[in-house]
């Protein structure tokens, strides 16, 4: 069998910008976290406590946990990857070929799909072909 994939761009775009502001806001996360656990013997739950207690400071009235950030840019993520995902179709073609039958001069001819219009490929006349059986 035979596939074609279908990409949708309006879909891929909008993924690729939700996993860049997921990948913008993690790295914003590890910029801040750096200097105080790259000391760390353990680096991972030198990171994780680092995470769960610190704030970062966006305007000067408002802070944000690092864990709201580090679970925002995770969901941007996902749904980046589920936009990507959702934004291809795939059909898939099956083997089968069609007889077609010239109205005029009675000959057949094999196609790999029925068609509404097509040029008879012995009388050279555009035609309506019809399709007498299918072979598989």
């Amino acid at each position: 069998m035979r596939q074609i994939i279908r990409r949708k761009p309006s879909g891929q775009v909008l993924g690729v910008l939700l996993c860049l502001v997921g990948l913008g806001i993690l790295l914003v996360v590890f910029w801040k976290a750096w200097p105080s656990v790259s000391a760390s013997s353990n680096f991972l739950s030198a990171l994780g406590s680092y995470i769960l207690t610190e704030q970062i400071s966006i305007t000067s009235f408002a802070t944000l946990k690092l864990t709201y950030l580090t679970i925002m840019a995770t969901i941007f993520l996902v749904l980046g990857i589920v936009a990507i995902g959702f934004s291809r179709q795939i059909f898939y073609l099956s083997g089968e070929s069609v007889s077609l039958q010239c109205p005029y001069c009675k000959n057949s001819w094999r196609a790999r799909r029925a068609m509404a219009w097509a040029e008879c490929p012995y009388c050279r006349k555009f035609i309506q072909p019809q399709a007498t059986k299918k072979e598989i």
